[in-house]
C-alpha cells in the first residue's frame, strides 16, 4: 500500500534530521513485511526525488510558509511537506488530491493537531500554482 511506502520515507527523512548519514536505515525500513515489491520501489523512487530536490523544496516551503522560517517549522511538518511536494511534482499518476491528503495524514499521525491545516494549506496553494 502506497500509504505505508510514504510512511517509510517519512520515518527515514525524520531520522536523517537527527542522525544524518545513516543510509542503512532506509534498507531496514524497507524490509517491513507490509510493503510489497511495488511499494518498496515507490518508496525508493519517492526518497530519491526528495533527496535530489530537497533544497528546491525547502526554498518553496520557506517562501510559502509566511511568517515561519524553516528553523521554526516542526521537523515532522517539514518531512510531510517534502514528501507532498515531491509527489505533486514528480508522480503525475497520483491525483493531486491524493498526494495532498497523504501528506496531511502523515502530519496528522506524526505531528500536532494544527499541522494538518498547515500542511494542507501549503500544498493546496502550491498545487493551485502548478
Amino acid at each position: 500500500m502506497r500509504s505505508l511506502a510514504r510512511e517509510t520515507v517519512f520515518k527515514f527523512l525524520f531520522a536523517q534530521l537527527f542522525n544524518p548519514g545513516d543510509e542503512e536505515l532506509f534498507a531496514v525500513l524497507l524490509k517491513d513485511d507490509r510493503l510489497n515489491d511495488q511499494d518498496r520501489q515507490f518508496a525508493s523512487d519517492l526518497l530519491a526525488v526528495v533527496q535530489d530536490n530537497e533544497q528546491k523544496y525547502l526554498d518553496i516551503i520557506e517562501k510559502m510558509a509566511e511568517g515561519f522560517t524553516l528553523s521554526r517549522l516542526f521537523a515532522s511538518d517539514k518531512c510531510a511537506l517534502l514528501i507532498g511536494l515531491a509527489e505533486l511534482d514528480n508522480f503525475k499518476e497520483t491525483p493531486v488530491v491524493v498526494a495532498i491528503d497523504e501528506a496531511v495524514k502523515l502530519a496528522a499521525k506524526f505531528s500536532t493537531e494544527k499541522s494538518t491545516d498547515f500542511v494542507n494549506g501549503l500544498l493546496a496553494e502550491y498545487a493551485r500554482g502548478m
